[in-house]
């Protein structure tokens, strides 16, 4: 197969490409990727000074000029990038530095220093940035998190036989052996996460209307289911065996009653500043609010229906921004 083409491009200069490639090629190689890395647009470089052999050569007529050592090589030619990645085949991936006009896919670098916003230019896929604030549709990356950039070429332009991902169709909850595990985060850098859950639970009419004028025996139902998906985010990581302990920094849980089909949809969103997110979080609480109203209501209506539990969003982390319904 031909090798995977990305340019890794930014609206000015300045802006720490090649320090970003520098620290993702590691990265790529301890995953079993052959990568070459080109520079784009090299019009303002002057690689072959006239008068130099290579430059002789090449103003003979060589298609390629350059020279050896006894460990590296540099070839001089004509044709530009086109031309270079011919040479390339046998790579897995080649990754070109610049280059805004490749109709390859980009990964944009926004700084905060610069002040500028994402060009978001055509088959751009990813963003790596350290602003917290952007929120483009896309996968958002943190400008220091290589692994994660890494994991995310492969998963999204590679197949599971890659080594070492943990986004190529490998479940990065088991080990090499195969045995459950607990993830280790201490490498990712802390970022905002925020997810948004929801579910619904549906009940007889009659139930519904008990429930909405606060007559259940129990109490008052949905204050009660409010607290207890509070409860059940902050407890997360003793419910779920490979969830992390985490210190959540903020809880909203909402109420939407629809009376029409006697149903009350559920929903909770979950916030912290971290190195891993809080999908599990918010799916927890929206699934103990559910059951604390089924517990409420029990004994006047066993036939309630608990379904439709899914993350609707998520932001932050290395697979950026999500939502359901741009999916």
């Amino acid at each position: 197969m031909p090798p995977v083409k990305i340019n890794l491009i930014a609206a000015q200069s300045k802006t720490g490409k090649t320090t970003i490639l520098e620290k993702l090629l590691p990265e790529l190689k301890q995953r079993g990727l052959r990568v070459a890395a080109l520079k784009g647009n090299l019009a303002h470089y002057d690689l072959d000074f006239p008068g130099k052999d290579s430059w002789r050569f090449a103003r003979a007529g060589a298609e390629l000029a350059g020279f050896t050592t006894p460990d590296n090589f540099l070839l001089i030619g004509t044709g530009g990038a086109d031309a270079a990645e011919e040479m390339l085949q046998d790579m897995d991936l080649i990754i070109i530095e610049g280059n805004k006009k490749s109709i390859n896919p980009k990964i944009e670098v926004v700084r905060s220093d610069l002040s500028r916003e994402p060009l978001l230019l055509a088959n751009t896929v990813a963003i790596v940035t350290d602003r917290e604030d952007l929120n483009p549709g896309i996968p958002v990356l943190n400008i220091n998190d290589s692994a994660g950039l890494a994991d995310f070429i492969i998963g999204n332009f590679f197949n599971s036989k890659v080594e070492g991902t943990s986004t190529a169709g490998k479940l990065t909850h088991f080990d090499s052996s195969g045995r459950p595990r607990m993830v280790d985060v201490s490498g990712k850098g802390e970022t905002l996460r925020e997810a948004y859950a929801r579910g619904e639970i549906t009940m007889a009419p009659d139930t519904f209307s008990r429930v909405m004028a606060g007559s259940m025996a129990k109490g008052d139902v949905l204050g009660v289911a409010q607290v207890a998906a509070v409860m059940a985010v902050k407890e997360t990581g003793r419910l779920i065996p490979m969830a992390h302990p985490l210190g959540i920094s903020g809880v909203e849980v909402d109420f939407n009653p629809v009376k029409n089909e006697s149903k009350i949809e559920i929903g909770v969103r979950v916030k912290l500043t971290g190195q891993t997110g809080v999908e599990m979080e918010a799916l927890t609480g929206v699934s103990i609010a559910a059951l604390t109203i089924y517990d409420m209501c029990k004994a006047v209506d066993k036939n309630m229906i608990i379904q439709n539990i899914r993350l609707v969003e998520k932001k932050g982390g290395r697979s950026g921004y999500y939502s359901r319904e741009q999916s």
